[in-house]
């Protein structure tokens, strides 16, 4: 102050100010960026894990789409057993172990829980978000457990009781599913209430296959998607 320089250390104290404040920006630019780049690598994992899991839920669906074909081929030949009233003979019995075949789903739900827990707003993208979370909370819930909870009640209901009154196990076998034998075939093709029965379950089969199918079609779009979207964040 004495030799009249103050203006020289004001200009070098708020050069050093500006300094220590870009260096802070810089700073928290930088650890932003480590955030950013961790969450999407979290966000990565989580859409690798539901594509995994969407996946072996298609492949799921595959298989009961498969067996739904041969059970709804065998109880078609039960129903023609009753229009036409076939007289009984042994090859019959080749209908009855899978006629009232259902499929539960059973799905994997892993990487949505997982999701769930880390919540949903990681997957930054908001309509691919919505998609993901109307296949599995609305589409695979239907399947997995509105349908199957309608199926266990016609199970209860209708199906039990003429199992019960026309069929039995034959204890000879030794497989872990023991095949269905007609104990009153000539009775049973000639029950008005049996033959309903049969189209209501052939119903529900065929129901089941189409919804399957349109699932999976869903699914399989949704999983070029989830690709995209891992591309794009990688």
């Amino acid at each position: 102050m004495e030799k009249n320089k103050t203006g020289k250390y004001f200009k070098y104290a708020i050069g050093e100010i500006v300094l220590v404040v870009i260096g802070i920006l810089i700073a928290l630019q930088i650890n932003n960026w480590n955030e950013e780049r961790k969450l999407k690598s979290v966000e990565i994992k989580i859409l690798q894990d539901l594509k995994n899991d969407i996946q072996v839920n298609i492949g799921n669906l595959n298989e009961g789409i498969n067996y739904m074909k041969i059970a709804n081929a065998d109880i078609s030949k039960v129903l023609l057993m009753c229009e036409q009233k076939t007289p009984y003979n042994d090859s019959l019995l080749t209908a009855f172990p899978n006629f009232l075949g259902q499929w539960d789903p059973d799905f994997t739900y892993a990487g949505f829980e997982n999701l769930k827990n880390l919540g949903v707003n990681i997957i930054s993208n908001t309509s691919l978000r919505k998609e993901i979370i109307n296949l599995i909370e609305v589409e695979m819930d239907i399947l997995d457990n509105s349908d199957m909870n309608r199926i266990d009640q016609m199970n209860t209901v209708m199906v039990l009781p003429l199992i019960k009154k026309y069929f039995f196990r034959d204890l000879n076998y030794e497989d872990e599913y023991l095949p269905l034998i007609p104990s009153d075939y000539q009775t049973m093709i000639n029950d008005q209430e049996f033959y309903n029965v049969c189209t209501e379950i052939a119903y529900r089969q065929k129901r089941s296959m189409i919804r399957f199918t349109n699932f999976n079609k869903t699914a399989n779009k949704l999983i070029s998607k989830i690709e995209s979207e891992i591309q794009f964040l990688e």
